[in-house]
């Protein structure tokens, strides 16, 4: 029958060359395994710290409703529960007290300042926003509860 010839596809490698190419697929499979135990552990160090109830810290999600009842002239009925009972807090901590006494300091030293001209006139126009800017009238949490 006659010569046959047979072309057939393969990778020739030394095996110094085969014992580099496989180290490395070891290095990078066992360097994934290593990242993927590390980032389960941290997230279930997260997850365990986390646990329960998220507390805001801040007022301004409280100070946004409270603006919101005041500019439409909504009753007290129409807050959230949770902004009842933050505001009930502020005052029982003594928050909404030593505000209170803050704000009558400053009006105290402004009026303490405030002489009369001697242009005989008798009557004094006092306007809020003269001595408090808008961001310090609605900083609080409480406003007119």
């Amino acid at each position: 029958m006659g010569s046959h010839f047979t072309m057939e596809r393969r990778i020739y490698m030394s095996s110094f060359a085969a014992t580099i190419f496989i180290s490395g697929l070891v290095t990078i499979g066992v360097s994934l395994m290593a990242l993927l135990i590390a980032l389960a552990v941290m997230l279930q160090s997260c997850e365990n710290r986390n646990s329960g109830a998220l507390n805001i810290e801040t007022y301004d999600y409280y100070k946004i409703y409270a603006l919101h009842a005041e500019l439409n002239s909504l009753d007290v009925d129409f807050f959230p529960a949770i902004c009842k009972v933050v505001a009930i807090q502020y005052i029982n901590e003594g928050q909404y007290m030593r505000d209170l006494n803050i704000t009558l300091g400053i009006v105290e030293d402004f009026f303490g300042c405030v002489r009369p001209l001697n242009d005989s006139k008798d009557i004094v126009l006092m306007d809020a926003d003269y001595f408090f800017t808008s961001e310090n009238l609605h900083s609080r949490l409480l406003m007119r509860w």
